[in-house]
């Protein structure tokens, strides 16, 4: 900048330029290199980052970068004695393999045990050790928690029947938008089929409210493989026909699907797998 006296003479004025005058991508470049630990401050610091920092694309391009660790190394959440923790494992060529606590997840400093984890797009369904009932979503980048609500239909279910299967999940709704579900069921085939008990029923974030699904099941999910796999927003876990005497695998798995509501067929694994493969 240059100022022009009385007396015609030219002075020359430095001018500062402030990181709020720069163009938002060069700012959300800049902010993506902070460390994760120190995205609390960034939010904290006023209300553009905070916007910026929560915004989907911006989250997509720090997670990208955390992400962008070394070959042979990788970042882990794992549960150790009910609480989560952040884990480097190293499996690279000549370095002896190692596992590294880099710190425990807290969840906003609220002091609860969790059983079960499980993820889906960057969220965590946690469901608390002393009410399996009970589940949390967390989102530990943006510090982000949901209680959801009990279900009025929950009463129904005989007593003693409230070990749930859980999964979450998602369908597209175009321009990036998300529309998160949360999956739960009993199915008991304990002596089938007089003692049996089936209970279907999802949640949607959007409205905050339960439905209850009609389901009639032509497979079974073993206890011991609840936990399923997310992947572009439904959820895979292996499976076997209902029909069948034995809780034995037979190499197929099930998909449930969050935009339709519905599970899919059986499908065959193209191989031939035991127990222990899963």
């Amino acid at each position: 900048m240059i100022v022009t006296s009385s007396r015609n003479m030219s002075i020359p004025i430095k001018t500062t330029t402030k990181i709020s005058d720069l163009p938002v991508n060069l700012v959300e470049e800049i902010l993506s290199k902070v460390p994760l630990k120190s995205m609390r401050a960034v939010r904290l610091t006023c209300k553009e980052w905070e916007a910026l920092s929560k915004s989907r694309n911006f989250s997509k391009m720090h997670i990208d970068k955390l992400r962008a660790v070394k070959e042979g190394e990788s970042m882990i959440i794992t549960m150790m004695d009910y609480n989560l923790y952040l884990m480097r494992v190293v499996l690279a060529c000549n370095v002896d393999p190692f596992i590294e606590c880099k710190g425990k997840l807290t969840c906003l400093d609220k002091q609860i045990k969790i059983s079960q984890v499980f993820h889906c797009d960057g969220l965590l369904l946690c469901v608390l050790k002393d009410d399996y009932t009970k589940v949390i979503v967390w989102n530990p980048y943006l510090g982000q928690t949901r209680s959801i609500e009990e279900s009025r239909y929950y009463s129904l279910r005989p007593d003693g029947w409230n070990k749930f299967t859980y999964a979450l999940g998602y369908e597209d709704k175009g321009s990036s938008c998300r529309g998160y579900k949360l999956l739960r069921f009993i199915d008991k085939y304990y002596n089938a089929p007089i003692e049996q008990f089936l209970w279907y029923e999802i949640y949607d974030f959007d409205s905050a409210t339960w439905k209850t699904l009609d389901v009639t099941p032509h497979w079974r999910i073993l206890f011991s493989h609840e936990t399923g796999v997310s992947l572009k927003g439904n959820t895979y876990w292996p499976a076997l026909q209902r029909n069948m005497e034995e809780d034995v695998l037979d190499n197929h798995i099930i998909c449930f699907d969050f935009t339709s509501e519905s599970f899919g067929p059986l499908l065959r694994l193209p191989f031939d797998i035991g127990d222990s493969d899963y």
